[in-house]
C-alpha cells in the first residue's frame, strides 16, 4: 500500500447498490483531498450463515464485486475473514484490526454502519476513535427508494419477481451476470437461433424464469441479447442456466468468461408444442429486442 495511507469504505456491500455506491464515492473523493489510496473494506464468504442468520444468496458473487469496486476507482479490497475469532473482535479491537492492517487516514461508512460483536459499534463510537486518531470521517446518508429504503433485500424481491428494471435502478448499473461458456446440445444452432450457454453460480440470487432482454460483452463491445434464465420447458430441461442468443453475431465463445446483462423482462417461459412454433417465438422476441 502506499505511504501516504488509505482512506477505507466500511461496509459489507453485499449487492453494491446506489447506497453502497455513495459510499464508495465519498472514499474515493476523500482519498483524493487527502492524497492517499481508496480502499474498500468487506467480507468474503456467507456472513450470514456465520451469524447464525440462515443461508444467504448474493447478489453479485466475490469476483464480480471486486469487477464493480474497480470501476469505481477503489485501488484495493480487503476481504475481512469470515470466522468466529474475527466476528468475536469488539468494537474497539476491530478497529485496532483495521489500523494494524492499514495506515488509515480516513474512513467512510454509511449512517446505519454497525461493526464488532454483536454490531455493537456504531458512527458515533467511530467518530470519537476517528478524532481520537487524528483520522477523517465522512458518513454517507440512507437513500430510500419511495417510503422504503435502498437495501440488498429490496433488491433481490425486486429480482426474483422479475423487475430487474427497477432493481437496476436500485444497483445504479444494469444487473449481471458473468460465467464460462460451455458446450450445450446445439439445439439453437440448428434451428438458426445458436444461443451462449452459462451455468449460473449456486450461491446467486435467482432471477425470475422468464425471458429477458438484454446485452452479452464481447470483445469490449456491448450486444444486445435474447437470454432465456432458468429453465427449458420444451424440452423437458427443468436446470437453471443462461441460454442466450446474441443477436447478429456469428462466432465461436466456448470457454469464454463472458458478462450477461440484463436490460427488461420481456416475457414468461412458455413451452412451445413444437420446436417451429419456439422458432417463430424467438423471431418475434429478436425483431422486438432489436427495436428497444
Amino acid at each position: 500500500m502506499s505511504d501516504n495511507g488509505v482512506v477505507i469504505a466500511l461496509g459489507y456491500f453485499d449487492s453494491v447498490h446506489v447506497g453502497h455506491r455513495k459510499v464508495i464515492e465519498k472514499g474515493v473523493n476523500l482519498s483524493k483531498q487527502l492524497n492517499c489510496k481508496p480502499v474498500v473494506f468487506t467480507f468474503d464468504g456467507n456472513l450470514r450463515s456465520a451469524i447464525g442468520k440462515g443461508d444467504e444468496k448474493f447478489v453479485y458473487t466475490t469476483s464480480e464485486r471486486k469487477t464493480i469496486f474497480q470501476e469505481m476507482g477503489v485501488c484495493n479490497v480487503f476481504y475481512a475473514p469470515v470466522t468466529k475469532e474475527f466476528l468475536g473482535l469488539s468494537h474497539g479491537e476491530f478497529l485496532q484490526y483495521v489500523n494494524q492492517v492499514f495506515n488509515v487516514k480516513g474512513y467512510v461508512c454509511g449512517k446505519d454502519f454497525r461493526f464488532g460483536k454483536g454490531g455493537e459499534g456504531n458512527v458515533d463510537y467511530l467518530s470519537e476513535y476517528a478524532k481520537s486518531k487524528g483520522q477523517r470521517l465522512e458518513i454517507a446518508d440512507i437513500l430510500m427508494a419511495g417510503e422504503k429504503k435502498v437495501s440488498t433485500s429490496l433488491i433481490k424481491e425486486l429480482l426474483s419477481s422479475g423487475d430487474v428494471a427497477s432493481a437496476n435502478k436500485l444497483l445504479g448499473k444494469n444487473y449481471f451476470i458473468t460465467g464460462n461458456v460451455f458446450e450445450d446440445r446445439k439445439v439453437g444452432s440448428k434451428i438458426g437461433f445458436p444461443t451462449v450457454n452459462i451455468k449460473i453460480d449456486k450461491d446467486k440470487q435467482c432471477l425470475k424464469n422468464g425471458v429477458y432482454h438484454g446485452a452479452i460483452l464481447i470483445s469490449g463491445e456491448w450486444k444486445k441479447a435474447v437470454i432465456n434464465y432458468g429453465a427449458r420447458p420444451t424440452f423437458d430441461l427443468n436446470d437453471k442456466l443462461i441460454e442466450a442468443h446474441v443477436i447478429d453475431f456469428n462466432g465461436d465463445l466456448y470457454g469464454e468468461n463472458l458478462t450477461v446483462r440484463f436490460d427488461g423482462f420481456l416475457r414468461e417461459i412458455q413451452k412451445f408444442v413444437s420446436v417451429e412454433q419456439l422458432k417463430n417465438q424467438l423471431e418475434k422476441d429478436v425483431e422486438k429486442v432489436k427495436n428497444l
